[in-house]
């Protein structure tokens, strides 16, 4: 038994997911290695934003402080009509970081790759230009074959590879072939798009914000513009008919300059039109605005993260979060079984048990994600007339509210749970797991009926469904008082 070889998790993909797991594994000291098939920190996408949750898990990694050097934190969100007119103006990022007691910094994607790996003290488990082309699952182990016919062994796949991940395949087939009729056709159209994607970035000018969000609505279409330090990113969101995978088009430079041609004079701020961003363009792509959850997170010894298998509209920034989050549950559960086993090496029985539990934990909280970025992009685009007057009637909230609804979801994220948040920035919102430890430490008394009541609002409806029901609620108050003004008049 003295040669048995550790616990091994072969990850597949060098993104954001695949960075943070190396990071996850190196704390927990899980044996580990990265494959990624192209360079590490590519010349693509646009931004990376960091909310509390994620920050809180960069924070444990250690790469928190050299991200907000970067750049500065968002602070004002402003809402703009198709002429540039300035209909809100929220304080939103500021309410962040004061219940949460971290700054929002946006920054380029490539560099937060960069940064990320640089952070790595093993940076020798990181394999660029190795693509993988099979994966064998078996009863004691895991293959995964490579492009030039190298072989790497271990316990464990984990597919961080994106939203075409060829890991979500390969699984695929091994799950049919060993239990025919397990993933649906109707499982693998879960992934959709209704929207395409105009990203870009372009070099923050002495006249241009370095630190606010702006939206410009449009019928079926949305600007979303995010002063930086060094740069300024953009997006324009356009409608388009669904599109259910594998049917998902791929888009070309000629593409890409179609659309933008249709959008040179929409202003883009209170001075700005996206004429003058588009022609000082540093980097430009189109791409799809995919979404779905897929109901099987794993099979056999292959497990999904990020994109691969919880991918959500961009629109409000929570996709390179979440999959940092995902890697963060599964690095517990694996910590604490390696931990709990004999021989530091969990059977193919409990490893089924944690994945399990990994994919019923993402399950639930995956889905109020995706759905309140569904939400913001319908919103943000006018999709039809209901959409549009709840754009109108979010100025008329208290500044608070929204704040308060993406608090409710960030607060009860996960961290490291074997690992302390050095230097842990306070908020006047405790997170959840702080909650617990102190609910353990003390005598448990039996709850209030306001305690009670807070409780099962928090727990039993969703953030989503209480802030459409408060607009709903709201609107048809306002539009009565505005019939009976209208009446006495």
């Amino acid at each position: 038994m003295g040669d048995q070889k550790p616990f091994r998790v072969i990850i597949v993909g060098g993104g954001v997911g695949g960075l943070a797991a190396a990071h996850a594994f190196e704390k927990a000291n899980i044996d580990h290695v990265v494959l990624e098939k192209g360079e590490i920190a590519p010349a693509r996408g646009a931004s990376i934003g960091i909310y509390p949750h994620g920050a809180r898990i960069l924070q444990q990694f250690g790469t928190l402080k050299a991200v907000d050097d970067e750049t500065y934190p968002i602070e004002k969100a402003k809402d703009l009509l198709p002429d540039g007119t300035v209909f809100a103006n929220s304080d939103l990022f500021k309410f962040l970081r004061q219940y949460h007691g971290y700054p929002i910094p946006v920054l380029e994607r490539r560099r937060f790759l960069e940064i990320m790996y640089e952070a790595l003290s093993d940076k020798s488990a990181v394999k660029p230009h190795t693509e993988v082309v099979d994966i064998i699952d078996s009863e004691d182990g895991v293959k995964v074959v490579l492009a030039d016919g190298g072989i790497e062994e271990g316990d464990l796949v984990l597919g961080v590879d994106g939203v075409h991940s060829l890991v979500r395949s390969l699984m695929w087939r091994n799950a049919n072939t060993a239990v025919p009729g397990m993933i649906t056709a109707n499982e693998k159209k879960s992934l959709y798009a209704d929207y395409s994607l105009l990203i870009g970035f372009s070099e923050t000018k002495a006249e241009m914000s370095q630190s606010d969000l702006t939206c410009t609505h449009y019928p079926g279409k949305s600007f979303l513009v995010i002063g930086g330090k060094k740069h300024t990113f953009w997006f324009v969101f356009f409608k388009n008919e669904r599109v259910h995978w594998p049917a998902l088009p791929r888009w070309t430079k000629a593409d890409a300059e179609r659309r933008a041609a249709e959008c040179m004079d929409c202003p883009i701020s209170e001075t700005q039109v996206f004429g003058e961003l588009w022609k000082t363009a540093i980097r430009t792509e189109l791409v799809n605005v995919e979404e779905g959850l897929f109901k099987h997170m794993f099979f056999g010894r292959v497990v999904l993260a990020g994109d691969a298998v919880h991918k959500m509209t961009p629109n409000i920034g929570l996709g390179g979060n979440s999959a940092m989050e995902s890697i963060v549950v599964l690095t517990n559960l694996l910590n604490k079984a390696i931990k709990e086993h004999p021989q530091g090496k969990p059977d193919r029985a409990a490893l089924q048990s944690l994945l399990t539990e990994y994919q019923k934990e993402r399950q639930v909280r995956m889905r109020q994600f995706i759905d309140f970025s569904s939400l913001a992009t319908k919103t943000q685009a006018w999709e039809n007339l209901w959409y549009k007057i709840l754009s109108r009637v979010i100025p008329f909230l208290p500044d608070d509210t929204f704040a308060k609804q993406a608090s409710a979801l960030f607060k009860a994220a996960p961290k490291l749970d074997f690992v302390p948040v050095p230097g842990n920035l306070k908020g006047t919102v405790k997170w959840d797991d702080e909650v617990l430890e102190i609910k353990n430490r003390k005598v448990i008394s039996a709850p209030s009926l306001g305690e009670w009541t807070q409780s099962m609002l928090r727990w039993t409806v969703k953030p989503i469904l209480s802030l459409c029901v408060m607009l709903s609620f709201l609107f048809v108050v306002r539009g009565s008082k505005a019939s009976e003004v209208t009446e006495s008049a």
